[in-house]
């Protein structure tokens, strides 16, 4: 792939030297837009499109917002870039939701003005001849995740569903933290199972290193074998229990999230934002997944084919838009109950009101775009994900 203009800087780098303002003497009238992104994930094939098209630039001319100069600053560890963004060194960040319920409960809250990505299926796996069939035979293992991430809130959902309880040490489940993302591909000495993530597990479910016994959609995998049935394919009868069927135990999204300062006082900034996500969303759902993989995949995981494979879930592959509906502001009060993930729940109240700030703009970009999707698709209750109207009709909303 070719280096952009402006070569990704990483997290740490991007905090220790990154100050509130900065303006380059060759953009003495340019704004100055600090993002972070996080590479490895769906999104980066949308950021590179953006960077090397300089589609925020090209649309912030169009929308009279004058001339911008974007920084995209690449954060492999989400939290220093919740911190970031709470610190008023970044502007836009990417955040899952698991994150973004942090700040939406926060003092400061960021607004969410557009999804990103999401639909990962974040698979439950075991090593070849595990004991493990089925989810009952978790009880009294060990699982290996990411703490206090969204992979570990699938865990605890996909309990919540199965058991009747979101608490692992009730059920005699230990659940450890990584060290490396890379251990996920694999079980470590002492390890029973992993929820790991796409591509990541399709290309160590190829190599043979882990089975797939169970998926974030609900559905089985080779390994399982239940009351359901034996093999692949199935769909587990506790999955019925969660509230977020038939999507998921827990409905992925990544969002574009924007301080609430810069919003209101760069709204055409923000639209513009919006308007060149939806143009890169909409050339990279023209093409095949392996095109899609040359542009964003220089940092994901796994092989080739495993992220071929992966492209057609995600959510902005499936869907082709977006733009915020109800039924994704559901899912962050919904998920925001569980409380071996959230000290602080996020009343509907709330959501609705810090979302509603971005309508306006959102609303403005859909326009620009010529209202793509159509209205329909907004309320297509046979799409498989949560949906319903769109942030700019919130006030209808009921969450």
């Amino acid at each position: 792939m070719q280096t952009t203009r402006r070569e990704f800087l990483t997290a740490a780098a991007a905090l220790a030297a990154l100050p509130l303002c900065r303006v380059s003497p060759a953009f003495a009238e340019a704004l100055k837009i600090s993002m972070g992104v996080g590479l490895a994930n769906e999104q980066a094939a949308i950021i590179y499109r953006l960077q090397k098209e300089k589609l925020l630039e090209k649309a912030a001319a169009e929308l009279g917002a004058g001339e911008v100069d974007a920084e995209y600053l690449n954060f492999p560890v989400l939290l220093r870039m919740l911190q970031g963004i709470a610190a008023g060194q970044l502007q836009f960040g990417n955040l899952g939701s698991t994150p973004c319920i942090r700040t939406l409960t926060s003092g400061d809250p960021a607004v969410p003005i557009g999804i990103i990505g999401g639909g990962n299926t974040f698979p439950l796996q075991v090593p070849k001849g595990s004991p493990i069939k089925n989810l009952d035979d978790l009880k009294g293992k060990t699982v290996l995740t990411i703490l206090g991430s969204d992979l570990h809130l699938v865990l605890v959902r996909m309990l919540e569903a199965h058991f009747g309880t979101p608490d692992p040490k009730e059920l005699g489940i230990t659940v450890r933290n990584i060290n490396a993302l890379a251990e996920l591909g694999h079980a470590p000495a002492g390890i029973d199972a992993v929820v790991s993530l796409e591509p990541l597990a399709g290309a160590a479910e190829a190599s043979g290193d882990l089975i797939t016994l169970a998926r974030n959609d609900g559905k089985t995998g080779p390994a399982y074998d239940g009351p359901e049935g034996k093999g692949a394919g199935h769909t587990i009868a506790s999955f019925s229990k969660t509230p977020f069927a038939p999507e998921a135990y827990y409905p992925h999204r990544i969002w574009w999230v924007v301080r609430q300062e810069f919003l209101k006082s760069n709204p055409k900034v923000v639209t513009a934002l919006l308007v060149a996500t939806a143009r890169a969303t909409e050339a990279l759902v023209a093409m095949k997944p392996a095109e899609i993989v040359e542009i964003g995949g220089e940092n994901w995981t796994g092989d080739k084919a495993s992220q071929e494979a992966w492209i057609p879930t995600v959510l902005w592959e499936r869907r082709g838009w977006n733009w915020i509906t109800e039924g994704d502001v559901k899912t962050l009060v919904g998920l925001s109950t569980t409380k071996a993930i959230f000290q602080k729940e996020l009343s509907a109240e709330n959501a609705k009101k810090i979302v509603a700030l971005g309508a306006d703009v959102a609303k403005a970009a859909y326009d620009h775009v010529g209202q793509k999707p159509a209205a329909s698709a907004f309320v297509d209750t046979t799409a498989g994900d949560v949906r319903g109207k769109p942030v700019w009709e919130s006030k209808d909303w009921s969450l």
